[in-house]
Protein backbone atom coordinates (compact mmCIF):
# COMPACT_ATOMS: atom_id res chain seq x y z
CA UNK A 1 0.00 0.00 0.00
CA UNK A 2 2.83 2.42 0.76
CA UNK A 3 4.22 1.86 -2.75
CA UNK A 4 0.81 2.74 -4.19
CA UNK A 5 0.53 5.73 -1.90
CA UNK A 6 3.87 7.18 -3.02
CA UNK A 7 2.71 7.07 -6.63
CA UNK A 8 -0.58 8.63 -5.60
CA UNK A 9 1.19 11.57 -4.01
CA UNK A 10 3.35 12.03 -7.12
CA UNK A 11 0.18 12.69 -9.08
CA UNK A 12 -1.21 14.78 -6.23
CA UNK A 13 1.79 17.12 -6.44
CA UNK A 14 1.42 17.26 -10.20
CA UNK A 15 -2.27 18.10 -9.87
CA UNK A 16 -1.55 20.80 -7.29
CA UNK A 17 1.12 22.33 -9.53
CA UNK A 18 -1.27 22.50 -12.47
CA UNK A 19 -3.90 24.10 -10.25
CA UNK A 20 -1.47 26.93 -9.57
CA UNK A 21 -1.72 27.75 -13.27
CA UNK A 22 -5.51 27.80 -13.10
CA UNK A 23 -6.06 24.32 -14.54
CA UNK A 24 -8.65 22.10 -12.92
CA UNK A 25 -7.30 18.55 -12.94
CA UNK A 26 -8.82 15.26 -11.81
CA UNK A 27 -6.88 12.00 -11.85
CA UNK A 28 -8.40 8.57 -11.45
CA UNK A 29 -7.10 5.24 -10.26
CA UNK A 30 -7.89 2.25 -12.46
CA UNK A 31 -8.03 -1.34 -11.31
CA UNK A 32 -8.61 -4.21 -13.76
CA UNK A 33 -9.77 -7.60 -12.57
CA UNK A 34 -10.73 -10.97 -13.98
CA UNK A 35 -13.04 -12.92 -11.71
CA UNK A 36 -15.32 -15.94 -11.92
CA UNK A 37 -15.17 -15.95 -15.70
CA UNK A 38 -16.53 -12.42 -16.04
CA UNK A 39 -14.99 -10.22 -18.71
CA UNK A 40 -12.21 -7.81 -17.82
CA UNK A 41 -13.77 -5.02 -15.76
CA UNK A 42 -12.38 -1.60 -14.99
CA UNK A 43 -12.56 -0.09 -11.53
CA UNK A 44 -11.79 3.52 -10.64
CA UNK A 45 -10.60 4.92 -7.34
CA UNK A 46 -11.05 8.69 -7.20
CA UNK A 47 -9.10 10.69 -4.63
CA UNK A 48 -8.99 14.43 -3.95
CA UNK A 49 -6.04 14.71 -6.32
CA UNK A 50 -3.86 12.06 -7.86
CA UNK A 51 -4.23 8.59 -9.21
CA UNK A 52 -2.38 5.45 -10.15
CA UNK A 53 -3.02 2.40 -12.29
CA UNK A 54 -2.87 -1.07 -10.81
CA UNK A 55 -4.16 -4.46 -11.90
CA UNK A 56 -6.06 -7.02 -9.87
CA UNK A 57 -2.85 -8.68 -8.75
CA UNK A 58 -1.58 -5.40 -7.33
CA UNK A 59 -4.84 -4.88 -5.46
CA UNK A 60 -4.80 -8.42 -4.09
CA UNK A 61 -1.15 -8.02 -3.05
CA UNK A 62 -2.48 -5.76 -0.30
CA UNK A 63 -3.43 -9.03 1.38
CA UNK A 64 -6.37 -11.24 0.40
CA UNK A 65 -7.66 -14.50 1.81
CA UNK A 66 -10.73 -16.68 1.36
CA UNK A 67 -13.53 -15.74 3.76
CA UNK A 68 -17.19 -16.56 4.36
CA UNK A 69 -20.13 -14.34 5.27
CA UNK A 70 -23.28 -15.61 6.97
CA UNK A 71 -24.56 -12.04 6.64
CA UNK A 72 -24.36 -12.31 2.83
CA UNK A 73 -25.80 -15.83 2.74
CA UNK A 74 -28.76 -14.79 4.91
CA UNK A 75 -29.58 -11.83 2.68
CA UNK A 76 -29.27 -13.86 -0.53
CA UNK A 77 -30.79 -17.10 0.84
CA UNK A 78 -27.58 -18.91 -0.08
CA UNK A 79 -25.39 -21.28 1.89
CA UNK A 80 -21.65 -21.78 1.87
CA UNK A 81 -20.57 -18.86 -0.34
CA UNK A 82 -16.86 -18.05 -0.23
CA UNK A 83 -15.05 -14.88 -1.22
CA UNK A 84 -11.53 -13.77 -2.04
CA UNK A 85 -11.34 -10.51 -0.13
CA UNK A 86 -9.13 -7.97 1.60
CA UNK A 87 -9.86 -5.66 4.54
CA UNK A 88 -11.43 -2.53 3.06
CA UNK A 89 -9.54 -0.31 5.52
CA UNK A 90 -6.23 -1.17 3.84
CA UNK A 91 -7.08 1.28 1.09
CA UNK A 92 -7.07 4.12 3.64
CA UNK A 93 -4.94 3.09 6.60
CA UNK A 94 -1.79 4.82 5.35
CA UNK A 95 -3.57 8.17 5.19
CA UNK A 96 -3.63 10.40 8.27
CA UNK A 97 -6.65 12.43 9.39
CA UNK A 98 -4.98 15.55 8.02
CA UNK A 99 -4.51 13.91 4.62
CA UNK A 100 -8.14 12.81 4.48
CA UNK A 101 -9.33 16.24 5.57
CA UNK A 102 -13.14 16.41 5.75
CA UNK A 103 -13.55 13.12 3.89
CA UNK A 104 -15.44 10.62 6.07
CA UNK A 105 -17.18 8.28 3.63
CA UNK A 106 -16.77 6.27 0.44
CA UNK A 107 -19.23 6.55 -2.43
CA UNK A 108 -19.62 3.20 -4.21
CA UNK A 109 -20.40 3.69 -7.89
CA UNK A 110 -21.54 0.56 -9.71
CA UNK A 111 -21.61 -0.63 -13.32
CA UNK A 112 -25.43 -0.81 -13.36
CA UNK A 113 -25.97 2.78 -12.08
CA UNK A 114 -26.52 1.61 -8.52
CA UNK A 115 -24.74 3.77 -5.95
CA UNK A 116 -23.89 2.75 -2.40
CA UNK A 117 -22.36 4.73 0.44
CA UNK A 118 -20.26 3.56 3.39
CA UNK A 119 -18.70 5.68 6.11
CA UNK A 120 -15.02 5.13 6.85
CA UNK A 121 -16.02 4.73 10.50
CA UNK A 122 -18.30 1.80 9.57
CA UNK A 123 -15.58 0.28 7.39
CA UNK A 124 -13.39 0.10 10.50
CA UNK A 125 -16.08 -0.66 13.09
CA UNK A 126 -17.56 -3.63 11.19
CA UNK A 127 -14.25 -4.79 9.71
CA UNK A 128 -15.77 -4.63 6.23
CA UNK A 129 -14.10 -6.55 3.44
CA UNK A 130 -13.78 -5.74 -0.24
CA UNK A 131 -14.32 -8.94 -2.22
CA UNK A 132 -12.41 -9.24 -5.49
CA UNK A 133 -13.85 -12.69 -6.32
CA UNK A 134 -17.11 -14.45 -5.49
CA UNK A 135 -17.16 -18.26 -5.24
CA UNK A 136 -20.80 -19.41 -5.28
CA UNK A 137 -21.69 -23.01 -4.36
CA UNK A 138 -22.31 -25.31 -7.30
CA UNK A 139 -25.76 -24.99 -8.83
CA UNK A 140 -26.47 -21.50 -7.48
CA UNK A 141 -27.89 -19.04 -9.99
CA UNK A 142 -26.15 -15.66 -9.82
CA UNK A 143 -28.20 -12.52 -10.56
CA UNK A 144 -26.69 -10.17 -13.13
CA UNK A 145 -25.68 -7.56 -10.53
CA UNK A 146 -23.78 -9.95 -8.26
CA UNK A 147 -20.21 -9.30 -9.38
CA UNK A 148 -17.07 -7.95 -7.71
CA UNK A 149 -16.12 -5.61 -6.32
CA UNK A 150 -18.43 -6.41 -3.41
CA UNK A 151 -18.82 -4.97 0.10
CA UNK A 152 -18.75 -7.83 2.58
CA UNK A 153 -19.56 -8.21 6.27
CA UNK A 154 -17.29 -11.04 7.50
CA UNK A 155 -18.32 -13.70 9.97
CA UNK A 156 -17.98 -12.78 13.63
CA UNK A 157 -19.07 -9.17 13.14
CA UNK A 158 -22.41 -7.84 14.45
CA UNK A 159 -23.31 -5.28 11.77
CA UNK A 160 -26.84 -3.89 11.34
CA UNK A 161 -28.78 -5.69 8.62
CA UNK A 162 -28.89 -3.07 5.85
CA UNK A 163 -28.72 -3.03 2.08
CA UNK A 164 -25.65 -0.79 1.96
CA UNK A 165 -23.54 -3.61 3.40
CA UNK A 166 -24.30 -5.72 0.32
CA UNK A 167 -23.27 -3.31 -2.45
CA UNK A 168 -21.92 -5.23 -5.45
CA UNK A 169 -20.77 -4.70 -9.05
CA UNK A 170 -18.69 -1.74 -7.86
CA UNK A 171 -16.61 0.06 -10.48
CA UNK A 172 -15.68 3.21 -8.58
CA UNK A 173 -14.75 4.31 -5.07
CA UNK A 174 -15.00 8.05 -4.46
CA UNK A 175 -14.03 9.71 -1.18
CA UNK A 176 -16.73 12.16 -0.03
CA UNK A 177 -17.99 14.09 2.98
CA UNK A 178 -21.25 12.55 4.19
CA UNK A 179 -22.91 15.82 5.26
CA UNK A 180 -22.10 17.49 1.94
CA UNK A 181 -23.30 14.49 -0.03
CA UNK A 182 -26.66 14.31 1.74
CA UNK A 183 -27.16 18.09 2.05
CA UNK A 184 -29.76 18.37 -0.78
CA UNK A 185 -31.92 15.71 0.92
CA UNK A 186 -31.39 16.93 4.47
CA UNK A 187 -32.58 20.39 3.43
CA UNK A 188 -36.04 18.93 2.72
CA UNK A 189 -36.66 18.02 6.36
CA UNK A 190 -34.79 20.95 7.89
CA UNK A 191 -38.06 22.75 8.65
CA UNK A 192 -40.23 19.64 8.90
CA UNK A 193 -38.90 17.18 11.53
CA UNK A 194 -41.93 14.91 10.98
CA UNK A 195 -40.48 13.90 7.61
CA UNK A 196 -37.14 12.84 9.16
CA UNK A 197 -38.07 9.14 9.72
CA UNK A 198 -39.09 8.85 6.06
CA UNK A 199 -35.84 10.45 4.94
CA UNK A 200 -33.83 7.99 7.04
CA UNK A 201 -35.65 5.03 5.49
CA UNK A 202 -35.19 6.54 2.03
CA UNK A 203 -31.44 6.90 2.62
CA UNK A 204 -31.17 3.34 3.92
CA UNK A 205 -33.28 1.62 1.28
CA UNK A 206 -34.15 3.72 -1.77
CA UNK A 207 -31.54 6.29 -2.71
CA UNK A 208 -29.12 3.63 -4.00
CA UNK A 209 -31.42 2.91 -6.95
CA UNK A 210 -33.78 5.91 -7.03
CA UNK A 211 -31.90 9.21 -7.12
CA UNK A 212 -33.47 12.31 -5.63
CA UNK A 213 -32.35 15.93 -5.99
CA UNK A 214 -29.16 14.74 -7.70
CA UNK A 215 -28.25 12.33 -4.89
CA UNK A 216 -27.94 8.56 -5.35
CA UNK A 217 -27.97 6.01 -8.15
CA UNK A 218 -30.51 5.77 -10.91
CA UNK A 219 -30.78 2.06 -11.61
CA UNK A 220 -34.51 2.11 -10.92
CA UNK A 221 -35.30 5.67 -12.02
CA UNK A 222 -36.87 8.51 -10.07
CA UNK A 223 -39.78 7.56 -7.82
CA UNK A 224 -41.21 11.06 -8.23
CA UNK A 225 -41.48 10.38 -11.98
CA UNK A 226 -43.22 7.05 -11.38
CA UNK A 227 -45.73 8.04 -8.70
CA UNK A 228 -47.74 11.13 -7.77
CA UNK A 229 -47.11 11.14 -4.04
CA UNK A 230 -49.57 14.02 -3.56
CA UNK A 231 -52.29 11.45 -4.21
CA UNK A 232 -53.24 9.02 -1.43
CA UNK A 233 -54.14 6.47 -4.08
CA UNK A 234 -50.67 6.75 -5.65
CA UNK A 235 -48.96 6.45 -2.27
CA UNK A 236 -50.84 3.18 -1.72
CA UNK A 237 -49.89 2.11 -5.24
CA UNK A 238 -46.23 2.80 -4.43
CA UNK A 239 -46.37 0.57 -1.35
CA UNK A 240 -48.20 -2.16 -3.24
CA UNK A 241 -45.69 -2.18 -6.12
CA UNK A 242 -42.76 -2.16 -3.71
CA UNK A 243 -44.07 -5.20 -1.83
CA UNK A 244 -44.88 -6.90 -5.13
CA UNK A 245 -41.32 -6.56 -6.45
CA UNK A 246 -38.86 -6.34 -3.55
CA UNK A 247 -39.86 -9.56 -1.80
CA UNK A 248 -37.81 -12.57 -0.73
CA UNK A 249 -38.73 -14.60 -3.82
CA UNK A 250 -37.70 -11.86 -6.26
CA UNK A 251 -35.99 -13.59 -9.18
CA UNK A 252 -33.26 -10.94 -9.29
CA UNK A 253 -32.54 -11.32 -5.55
CA UNK A 254 -33.42 -7.67 -4.82
CA UNK A 255 -35.13 -8.47 -1.54
CA UNK A 256 -35.41 -5.02 0.03
CA UNK A 257 -38.49 -6.19 1.94
CA UNK A 258 -36.12 -7.70 4.54
CA UNK A 259 -34.77 -4.23 5.36
CA UNK A 260 -37.95 -2.10 5.56
CA UNK A 261 -41.44 -2.87 6.90
CA UNK A 262 -44.85 -1.42 6.01
CA UNK A 263 -44.51 1.37 8.58
CA UNK A 264 -41.18 2.35 7.03
CA UNK A 265 -42.74 2.35 3.55
CA UNK A 266 -45.51 4.64 4.76
CA UNK A 267 -42.90 7.01 6.19
CA UNK A 268 -40.97 6.97 2.88
CA UNK A 269 -44.18 7.83 1.03
CA UNK A 270 -44.84 10.66 3.49
CA UNK A 271 -41.35 12.05 2.95
CA UNK A 272 -41.71 11.93 -0.85
CA UNK A 273 -45.11 13.62 -0.53
CA UNK A 274 -43.22 16.72 0.66
CA UNK A 275 -41.47 16.80 -2.72
CA UNK A 276 -44.48 16.09 -4.92
CA UNK A 277 -45.20 18.85 -7.44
Amino acid sequence: MKRLKRLNWFYALLGSALLLFGLKVGFVTEVRALSNGFVDQRYTFSWWFGGLKVDRRSLEELGVRVVSSKYFDQAMQYKGTRFTALPFKRLFEDFSKDELGEVDSVLLNCFDDYQGLISIEDIKRYKLELATRIHLPSGIRSPSWLKPLLILVPDGVDAPFQERFLTANINGLVLVNLADYYAPLDSVVKNDPKAAPGLKHFKDNCVYCHSLKGVGGNKGGSLLDKFDFASERERKNFKSQFMGFHHKDNVDKQNVEQFVDEKGLAEIAGFLQKLAP
